[in-house]
């Protein structure tokens, strides 16, 4: 996830220097990053073998005239989750205009829309899920894949506490509420539980955080 890999990755050291020269380049060798960092090809090499181990870097041969092939080295793909991203901006700018265009009522419709999308792949995860804590547990885990850095704790045995750290559309919940209540929706329906939010990010707080119960009240249960 893109919030590991920028605690990995040390914003202001030699790896993160690294990555911003390959990422304004077309490829570096070892020799040619460690020219403009002022440091050894040695020191240089030691790193790359780091980031390639993450997963954030990656190298092709490049055959020379004379001598072995140099090794040249790229971003990978998942590298480009540590560079700033504006997405969520654009797209509720987007759905902004839309709104001018043709009213909230497409806007509304297309949220609805991406929920059922995301409620039948849920769905499909939850098939073979029988308790409550089972389904809990596998809606967390997916909702933690699709970037909303999730935990989950047990109250009790009826009680379950799912906590949202991070939402990858923050910035489209805050102009639209729907997309918030289409999710609360979404878990009650697939858990068949009650369901509360008790803590929310668009309010101030550190993070979404939902009650979940069978049955019968949730009041209270986040303090």
């Amino acid at each position: 996830m893109a919030t590991a890999l920028a605690r990995s990755v040390p914003r202001n050291g030699t790896r993160q220097t690294i990555l911003n020269l390959l990422k304004k380049s077309n490829g570096l060798t070892a020799d040619q990053l460690a020219g403009q960092l002022g440091v050894t090809t040695m020191a240089v090499r030691k790193h790359l073998a780091a980031l390639e181990r993450e997963g954030l870097v990656e190298a092709t041969p490049n055959r020379r005239p004379i001598g072995r092939p140099a090794r040249v080295y790229r971003l990978s793909r998942r590298a480009d989750r540590l560079f700033p991203e504006q997405y969520g901006r654009l797209l509720s700018d987007l759905l902004a205009e839309l709104v001018e265009l043709d009213g909230s009522a497409k806007v509304e419709l297309l949220l609805a829309r991406r929920a059922a999308r995301t409620r039948a792949t849920l769905e499909h995860r939850l098939a073979n899920a029988g308790s409550l804590e089972e389904r809990v547990r596998v809606l967390a885990q997916a909702m933690d894949e699709f970037g909303y850095l999730v935990t989950c704790q047990r109250l009790d045995e009826s009680t379950f506490i799912v906590s949202q750290y991070h939402c990858p559309i923050r910035d489209v919940a805050a102009m639209f509420p729907a997309a918030c209540r289409l999710e609360v929706e979404m878990y009650r329906d697939l858990l068949g539980a009650e369901v509360e939010r008790c803590c929310y990010l668009l309010a101030g707080d550190h993070r979404c955080c939902y009650i979940i119960r069978a049955g019968g009240s949730v009041a209270g249960a986040c303090a």
